[in-house]
């Protein structure tokens, strides 16, 4: 009879304890460690483990849904430039002399996505759901709000005393593991304590790896007419 009293109890400090986390909370607090603000510069560098070439470029974002990425290295992909317009994104391509309609969740080198350098926020585009927690985190499921987003769910795991994010996992609409990212390397930047390093491992190949280092963050704004196509060029 005790030990199902304690069973009892057990299960309604869980339950009061959840409705006591406001989970849209949580994600727009971890959204803004890795976001300093509505619009931002970033100088990106990624490396794929066994290449030895890596690739840098600039990232212009304004709002939470125009961003413009410009190709910096390697040299003969220079002019290779990105957009993104909500849900909508481009390439341009020099040979072509045209930009080409691309996809957020398509490869932009290695392990990394387009949509892991331009659209890096999480709340407004999911509905989030808290799955579990201990005392150091917070674990939750986000489901997307709408269609053409870098991955349909995800999971992830948010530090309770700072709302960092620690980690993620990105997730098939049938909830099979594409990807896992880790976030560390937290520094100073920007105005905020943020991860300048992102470890993305492919779920079915672990030697197939790409990190995303953050080089430089800084809060700017921008004219509207950085996020045109017409001037992808």
């Amino acid at each position: 009879m005790r030990l199902f009293l304690c069973l009892i109890i057990c299960i309604q400090a869980f339950s009061v304890s959840s409705k006591e986390v406001d989970v849209n909370t949580i994600l727009v607090k971890a959204d803004a460690i890795r976001n300093p603000s509505d619009s931002f510069f970033m100088e990106v560098r990624l490396e794929n483990k066994g290449e030895s070439d890596e690739s840098l470029f600039e990232v212009f974002t304004k709002g939470k849904d125009k961003t413009l990425i410009k190709t910096i290295m390697p040299t003969m992909n220079r002019g290779r430039n990105l957009l993104m317009l909500e849900e909508n994104m481009w390439v341009y391509i020099p040979n072509l002399k045209r930009a080409v309609r691309v996809s957020l969740a398509q490869k932009l080198t290695g392990q990394a996505a387009n949509g892991d350098i331009s659209r890096m926020r999480w709340a407004n585009d999911y509905e989030p759901k808290l799955i579990g927690q201990d005392n150091e985190s917070w674990n939750l499921f986000l489901t997307a709000k709408k269609k053409g987003l870098t991955y349909d769910k995800i999971r992830i795991w948010v530090k309770k005393n700072s709302f960092q994010p620690i980690k993620a996992e990105y997730l098939t609409v049938n909830e099979k593991v594409l990807k896992t990212a880790q976030f560390y390397e937290y520094k100073q930047i920007a105005g905020g304590i943020r991860p300048t390093k992102i470890l993305i491992e492919s779920a079915l190949n672990k030697e197939e790896t790409s990190l995303i280092e953050i080089k430089k963050m800084e809060v700017k704004d921008f004219p509207e007419t950085n996020f045109q196509k017409d001037n992808l060029q």
